[in-house]
């Protein structure tokens, strides 16, 4: 398990906020000695994520609901509404203190094949995560039959506006929610000199036919990082910025940076399209069932 997550931090692209970096250089140097890690004997606690809202036909489910009832929606009433966390750094699988994207993805699927379901709300607090982590939730809200909406309830940035720009509408619960940072950039950790205070000393030997394995991590190592710019980073950054551009076509690209990593408080985002609305739960849900009901009212003629 820790092994599979150190090696997508360090392996992946970080569609990440700045912010969260302290927290991920903490977390690898955590993983680098796992022996160390003390588990909680007994599941941690849930969190209440939606205080104060006591929703009728609408349900807040996390993957761990699917591990215990395979389907997490069949004791719902018809016509009810499920709400998804996508909550701190994103990964692409789960571990024992957070879920990963790619569980997020099946929910969303289940959700979506359910008949009790009308569509989902991504409840999003994040500051992004690695470019493995998108990849499921991408396939899987571009396949959804229903209607999304994504609701933006503190962050909302890099990964995270990546994944939620898929939804049909996209709100904010607060005029100072951050949203935006669309980029990408690799964060190389050098340790050579851990390894050598630990009398370690790697040796790599590649053969003329692999001359270019490995090259752009090489060269950026070593202070050159023309390769990894133009053959890894810059097409990457180039795609998020289409997604972005494809699935928001009213955003505003006069604005300066709003595709190339700045950061924006909700009230500016509703103004450069970035965003559809600012409201609370209670809204998102209604602009559900809104979307619910034009959807139905477009396929009615063609019903027998």
């Amino acid at each position: 398990m820790f092994e599979l997550l150190l090696q997508e931090i360090i392996s992946s692209k970080l569609l990440m906020h700045p912010s969260s970096l302290n927290s991920l250089d903490s977390l690898i140097q955590i993983l680098r000695h796992p022996d160390k890690i003390e588990k909680p004997d007994k599941p941690l606690s849930r969190v209440n994520l939606l205080p104060g809202n006591n929703l009728s036909c609408a349900k807040y489910v996390t993957p761990a609901d699917s591990y215990i009832q395979k389907d997490p929606f069949a004791d719902l009433d018809e016509n009810s509404v499920a709400i998804i966390p996508i909550i701190g750094s994103m990964f692409k699988y789960s571990s024992w203190w957070s879920y990963g994207m790619d569980d997020i993805a099946d929910l969303i699927r289940l959700a979506d094949a359910s008949p009790n379901i009308i569509g989902t709300i991504l409840l999003c607090n994040t500051p992004g995560g690695t470019s493995q982590s998108i990849i499921q939730l991408e396939d899987a809200m571009r396949n959804r039959t229903k209607p999304s909406v994504g609701l933006i309830d503190g962050h909302c940035c890099s990964g995270g506006i990546y994944a939620l720009s898929f939804c049909d509408r996209l709100t904010a619960t607060n005029p100072m929610c951050v949203i935006g940072n669309i980029g990408v950039y690799n964060q190389i950790i050098n340790d050579d000199k851990w390894y050598e205070n630990q009398g370690v000393e790697f040796i790599s030997v590649y053969p003329p036919e692999s001359k270019y394995k490995n090259l752009a991590y090489t060269e950026a190592k070593n202070g050159n990082t023309k390769i990894l710019i133009e053959e890894s980073l810059s097409p990457f950054a180039i795609h998020f910025q289409n997604i972005i551009k494809q699935n928001r076509p009213n955003l505003d690209l006069s604005v300066e940076g709003i595709i190339e990593g700045k950061d924006f408080y909700a009230q500016d985002a509703e103004k450069n399209g970035l965003i559809d609305a600012i409201t609370n739960l209670e809204g998102a849900v209604k602009l559900l069932r809104i979307l619910h009901t034009e959807k139905q009212s477009i396929y009615s003629p063609f019903k027998k």
